[in-house]
């Protein structure tokens, strides 16, 4: 992209801005100068990268994969109460049925949850899983249920595209079920839009499944997006140090204030009711102290760190948060 740019061409095609907004925002030329191999080459690290058999890199979100999955497994499934919306398009998308288990809540459903909604004419499980707020779903304990009960076993894993880079966050689980997605541009070095697709499925079946990403995408995919992806990817290997750095001043800020302890400590959840404060009173200061959250959903207030954070962001939280809860008293 860089090198087509540096050409100067005079551009008779499409995008219509010309390269006047981005210079590298191009689409496919007629000349081949795009070639295929080299997305193929991306989705092949990314799979060894997180452990899986199959990658398919998405530019409509998660939302794409999520549907894809859904619409691929063509059968009736299970799903968390509390899943995205996209889940649920899934399965209008299909024509199949979504049975919900558990209660509206912060925490991801489980293998008893599963047993107890199980019907003979359930053919798929799909599990969220981090939750919004950080929390893991048991991925090994339902994939041998899944296993044992020939059920598909779908993660929408949107929040957990950094797990693995660090060992103080939970490992990658793309290698456990048969299908996730993982959201880039939520906790990666990508832009917004930017999602994987991962799957463990017979080489015939993945097929199938692409042609299903290709049904719920876009024919005019971003090649800006694509190329994030690739840079999250290859620079994920790198993020452990930066991780490393982050560990401790979270910690410090998650103990002093009572954040909830979930299981991905980037993830900083404060139920404000524990402090008898209103959130979005308490998000309104935060802003004014310069700090924007993640959540407001009425009782909690969502934060999220990234690698592309330093220990000096922590810091500067950790005062405005300081500054916030002195103001609304």
């Amino acid at each position: 992209m860089r090198g087509y740019a540096a050409k100067n061409a005079l551009r008779l095609h499409t995008p219509g801005h010309k390269g006047s907004l981005c210079d590298i925002d191009v689409t496919e030329l007629s000349d081949g100068s795009f070639p295929a191999d080299e997305i193929a080459s991306v989705q092949k690290t990314a799979a060894e990268l997180y452990g899986a058999k199959h990658c398919v890199l998405l530019c409509c979100g998660s939302s794409q994969g999520v549907k894809s999955a859904i619409y691929h497994a063509a059968c009736n499934g299970i799903a968390d109460v509390n899943s995205h919306r996209s889940v649920f398009d899934g399965f209008k998308l299909s024509a199949k049925k979504c049975v919900t288990v558990r209660r509206r809540g912060v925490r991801p459903i489980t293998v008893e949850d599963i047993k107890g909604a199980l019907t003979s004419d359930i053919g798929a499980v799909v599990v969220t899983s981090p939750t919004y707020y950080g929390y893991c779903a048991d991925i090994d304990g339902i994939a041998r249920f899944c296993r044992s009960n020939g059920l598909l076993f779908i993660v929408d894993g949107a929040h957990g595209a950094h797990f693995g880079a660090n060992k103080h966050l939970p490992p990658s689980f793309a290698g456990d079920c048969d299908i996730c997605n993982l959201s880039a541009h939520k906790t990666l070095d990508a832009l917004t839009q930017s999602a994987m697709l991962f799957s463990n499925l017979p080489d015939a079946e993945h097929k199938k499944l692409v042609e299903v990403t290709e049904l719920m995408g876009t024919t005019s995919p971003s090649y800006l997006l694509y190329a994030s992806l690739e840079h999250a990817i290859r620079s994920l290997k790198r993020t452990g140090g930066a991780y490393e750095a982050l560990f401790d001043p979270i910690s410090e800020v998650k103990r002093r204030y009572g954040f909830e302890e979930n299981d991905d400590f980037t993830r900083l959840v404060l139920d404000c009711r524990k402090l008898c404060k209103d959130s979005s009173e308490l998000n309104a200061a935060l802003m004014r102290n310069g700090v924007a959250s993640e959540l407001d959903d009425g009782e909690r207030l969502v934060f999220i760190f990234t690698a592309a954070d330093t220990p000096q962001s922590v810091q500067r939280f950790d005062c405005a948060l300081g500054r916030a809860l002195k103001e609304i008293i």
